[in-house]
């Protein structure tokens, strides 16, 4: 199936037009009988709301007003409402897919750091903290979830094929992505299964374990010289033969991990819901293990403050209160929002997590290990574009509508043409 253009792996949605969230009543408040309103955008599946309700049952006079968009429209709203000078919220969520973006208009946000911030970076994972930092110590966004990449499959395919089943000998066996790759041939010549389904995966995961990606932290763009996605490139070229080339996010892909059509996922803890759903007869046939060389993330987001808020004191005692280790775990186990604060990855709620469709019953334990292992990396205003336009190359090598070498070029010249602007 050809395809004109594909999604970015690394940020879900795309931005929208702006929508009901931004005409809602917005910023904080007072109300007559000395309530503080605080307003807090957000959108679906983030959490917060009983949390939030505890809150205000526990701090009086203190309102936390919820007001959820579509992701996209979230995001867009935020920044039309930065643009304008007037209409932003006491508190935002900021995806890290958009964080670059927003941290270019960090005058227009409350700098954490001024409120005590500083003295809570020992809670979060050193990599997370980094991404809503900066390097003269201020903060724009205090850390939520994470979504740290593991890889899931299918043990009675790679049982057919001779490969090993348990967790840890899977993972030893795969330890590198020539090993993988290998393993790939092998289980596609015993049973005709594809090892993964797009080469846009296999592209995003190995590009998500480089220290550095697209650009300097100047901003000097690296693309061609970089060794990260120079390998994340030629690994995936080499990969063709065993992908299944279905993307994610399409009916055909929740189609094909139903009929077996490919063996592993890379993937982050809220994903797993998405194997329940699209193949719920295969309960009992996964099993989850590290990645080949390491991991990377792949969603997770920031609570910020904007400038527009005059209860920033009050949002910054919410936000740090709500995003707390001990909060942190209370959320995952009601939500399944993986946790940033790594204090806590002892706790049973984690270590013993097992929901009856995967094998092992560590399924927290094992994500808790990948979350350490993901690096610190620069991503640019221009990182989630490159993303796509990498992907999209590669997507016309698996079409067979170009040559790896013309793809290159032609992803080349169009890098160049974007960032160039």
């Amino acid at each position: 199936m050809l395809r004109s253009a594909r999604k970015s792996l690394m940020v879900a949605g795309s931005i929208g037009l702006v929508t009901t969230m931004a005409a809602c009543s917005s910023g904080s408040s007072s109300d007559s009988g000395g309530d503080i309103t605080l307003t807090m955008w957000l959108w679906p599946g983030m959490g917060f709301a009983e949390k939030a309700q505890q809150y205000e049952e526990e701090n009086p006079g203190i309102k936390i007003n919820i007001q959820e968009a579509e992701y996209a429209d979230a995001h867009q709203n935020l920044i039309t409402a930065l643009a304008a000078g007037s209409g932003a919220p006491d508190i935002s969520g900021v995806d890290e897919g958009y964080l670059e973006r927003i941290k270019e208009s960090s005058d227009l946000f409350h700098d954490l750091s001024e409120y005590g911030a500083a003295d809570l970076e020992g809670d979060y994972l050193d990599w997370k903290w980094q991404q809503a930092s900066s390097d003269d110590g201020s903060v724009i966004g205090i850390p939520t979830d994470i979504g740290p990449m593991a890889m899931a499959y299918r043990v009675d395919l790679f049982e057919e094929a001779g490969l090993p089943t348990d967790p840890d000998e899977v993972a030893e066996a795969m330890s590198t992505w020539d090993d993988y790759i290998a393993a790939g041939r092998q289980l596609k010549d015993a049973t005709g299964s594809f090892m993964f389904s797009d080469v846009a995966d296999l592209y995003s995961a190995i590009r998500e374990q480089g220290d550095k990606q697209y650009f300097e932290t100047d901003g000097t763009l690296i693309i061609e010289e970089s060794p990260q996605i120079l390998k994340a490139w030629d690994k995936s070229i080499e990969a063709m033969d065993i992908q299944a080339n279905i993307e994610r996010q399409t009916p055909e892909w929740g189609a094909a991990i139903a009929n077996g059509d490919f063996a592993t996922v890379f993937l982050p803890p809220w994903m797993l819901q998405n194997i329940k759903n699209d193949a719920p007869d295969t309960a009992g046939l996964w099993d989850i293990a590290l990645m080949p060389e390491g991991s990377g993330n792949w969603g997770g987001s920031f609570l910020t403050v904007p400038a527009q808020s005059d209860h920033p004191e009050e949002a910054y005692d919410f936000i740090t209160w709500l995003m707390s280790p001990e909060n942190q775990l209370d959320i995952f186990e009601a939500n399944g929002n993986f946790p940033s604060t790594p204090g806590i990855y002892d706790e049973p709620a984690i270590t013993e997590l097992d929901d009856g469709f995967f094998i092992r019953d560590d399924i927290g334990a094992i994500f808790a290990e990948a979350a350490t292992l993901v690096k610190d990396v620069y991503r640019a205003p221009m990182t989630a574009p490159i993303n796509t336009i990498m992907q999209d190359a590669l997507g016309t090598v698996a079409d067979g509508v170009a040559e790896p070498e013309a793809a290159w070029k032609n992803a080349m010249d169009e890098v160049n043409r974007q960032t160039s602007r």
